[in-house]
Formats: C-alpha cells, sequence, structure tokens
C-alpha cells in the first residue's frame, strides 16, 4: 500500500511539475519585432477573383502620419527581394499589444487598407468594433495553442447580430488571432469579410520567421510557401468532370470524378470549413447528416485544378 501511495504522489508531482513547465514556457510574442516575416496568403475575393499575397516586414523604420512603423513590402516571388518588392506601407505595435497597419489598400475586396488588425489585448468576453463597418465582434474564448513547438494565445471571435434592441446573438467565424503571427485568414484580411457571405476570404498558408516556418495552414494540397494556388485567376467554378450527388442531399452525399481527386473540403455561408479530407479515389461518398439545413460549397482539388460546387443540404 505505501508503495501505491508512494507512486501516486510521484505521479502527482511530475505532472504537477510537467504543468508549472509548461506554464513557464509561455510568453507573450509580438507581432512586430526585430528579424524579417514573411506571410504567405491566398484570398478568393466576394467577385470570384483569387489572389495571391506574400509579404514581408522588415526592421527598416518609416514615419506615417508622425508614427513609426516597420516596413511592410507586398511581393509574389518565390523570394523576398526588398529591391523588387513594392513597399505598401508599415505595422507598428503599441504598449497595449494592438497591431496596425497603415498603407495603401491593395486591389482585392478582401484585403484591408489601414487600421487596427489585431487587438491581443483583450479578454474573453471583451467586444470590439471594427473601423470601416461599424460590426460589433466579441472574444469567445483564448486558447494556448503549440505551433512550431512555441506557444502562443489563439483568439476565437464571434460576429455579434441584435436579436432585440437589447440582446444579441453570436455567430462564430473563422477568423483567429494567434499572437507574433495575426489572422489565420491573412495578413491584411479584413475581418468584417469573414462575416459576410463570401464564402472563401482568405487563408494564412504560411508564416516564416528569419526563414523559418513557424505556422502552416497548407490549402488545397499546395505543400509550400511560394506557389501561387493552380495559378492565378484559375479557380474553377464549374466543372462537368466532377458530378455531386444528390443534390439537393439530405444523409449522404458522392463525389464522383474523371480524374482523381486530392482534397475535399466543405465550406459553410460564413466561409468556415466544416469538412476537409484527403483523398486519393475518384469516387468519395461524405456523411453529411449532422450539417445543418442549408447553402454550403463543395470544393474539390483534383489533378485538373481545383472545382467549387453549390450545394444544398436539406
Amino acid at each position: 500500500m505505501k508503495t501505491h501511495v508512494y507512486k501516486l504522489v510521484l505521479g502527482f508531482m511530475f505532472t504537477l511539475l510537467c504543468i508549472t513547465t509548461q506554464a513557464q514556457e509561455y510568453s507573450y510574442i509580438p507581432m512586430v519585432k526585430s528579424g524579417v516575416q514573411i506571410w504567405t496568403n491566398d484570398y478568393t475575393t466576394c467577385s470570384e477573383n483569387y489572389l495571391f499575397r506574400r509579404f514581408a516586414l522588415t526592421d527598416e523604420d518609416t514615419l506615417i502620419e508622425n508614427e513609426t512603423y516597420k516596413k511592410l513590402y507586398f511581393f509574389t516571388d518565390s523570394v523576398f527581394n526588398p529591391i523588387t518588392a513594392q513597399c505598401i506601407g508599415g505595422l507598428r505595435e503599441n504598449a497595449q499589444k494592438q497591431v496596425f497597419y497603415k498603407g495603401i489598400q491593395l486591389e482585392g475586396d478582401c484585403v484591408r487598407g489601414g487600421g487596427l488588425i489585431c487587438d491581443f489585448s483583450l479578454s474573453v468576453g471583451d467586444t470590439f468594433i471594427t473601423e470601416d463597418h461599424n460590426s460589433i465582434y466579441k472574444i469567445t474564448s483564448i486558447d494556448t495553442v503549440n505551433i512550431e513547438n512555441i506557444n502562443r494565445r489563439e483568439f476565437s471571435i464571434a460576429l455579434l447580430v441584435p436579436d432585440t434592441d437589447t440582446s444579441f446573438y453570436e455567430i462564430p467565424i473563422r477568423n483567429k488571432w494567434i499572437e507574433g503571427i495575426g489572422s489565420n485568414n491573412g495578413l491584411l484580411f479584413d475581418i468584417w469579410f469573414a462575416g459576410t457571405n463570401c464564402f472563401i476570404g482568405g487563408v494564412n498558408r504560411c508564416y516564416e520567421y528569419n526563414g523559418e516556418l513557424q505556422y502552416n495552414d497548407y490549402l488545397y494540397g499546395i505543400e509550400d510557401c511560394y506557389t501561387p494556388l493552380l495559378g492565378l485567376n484559375n479557380i474553377k467554378t464549374n466543372d462537368n468532370d466532377v458530378l455531386i450527388y444528390p443534390n439537393p442531399a439530405s444523409k449522404e452525399l458522392t463525389i464522383e470524378s474523371y480524374d482523381k481527386i486530392k482534397t475535399i473540403e466543405i465550406l459553410n455561408p460564413l466561409g468556415q470549413r466544416v469538412y476537409q479530407r484527403k483523398v486519393n479515389v475518384k469516387t468519395k461518398s461524405i456523411d453529411i447528416n449532422s450539417l445543418s439545413k442549408g447553402i454550403y460549397i463543395i470544393g474539390v482539388n483534383t489533378d485538373k485544378g481545383y472545382i467549387k460546387k453549390k450545394l444544398i443540404k436539406n
């Protein structure tokens, strides 16, 4: 009995030590810091145009409206070169852990032109209002996530929609803030678009710091940080080589392709990915019984390209 108790105490002390060690390992990571940071983003605008964006933040200071920013560059090459890249403005972070962008607005309706892009000073339950659209958002949870062996806080966000004159209901959105990295929808992605009916807003495919990959959300099987998704403006919205049936569907959906299917995803009207699978078949059946009734987008990636089709769940 004594041995058993000793083991229990020893196990408890070891667990406590591990928890304490993990807690000590966490420290706030600013977004604006010394070194070179590169974000690789994929966007599909509300007008169905695909945009490939790469941003580089350097140690160079620039003065914009009497505030000091770090220079932010836009480029699409495989390697960042400040001589050939376009300086579009800058990022700055204040003592309250708020990150601001100031600069030009790039072509494309899902990329913001300036203002507050992340606020890591907020706590669970806090609300904030977007400057451009006056939409109200709420921090619903803050989790500590381990990404590439680095602990970072991840902020989950919901859009608040008026229910009555005095109450709101929450719509969770895919947009999240990750400390030291920014939005998972893309560096300059305007959060307002995450709450609209744009089916796909944006994805921060890669984040690199001083030449090291520290975050990835590889989209549609493109597993690098420098290749545009299937070439510019090459997302197909209709292709008879891919069949989806029955449609409308209630319990099960079958996807059939002339070419082998690489990946399948389902997005709800808020752009949230509710299903994603890597496959290597020409025919795949999916159980959709758990999905709520409504309109979804099916994304199918084959050797011939990426195809989007509308699905009605009844």
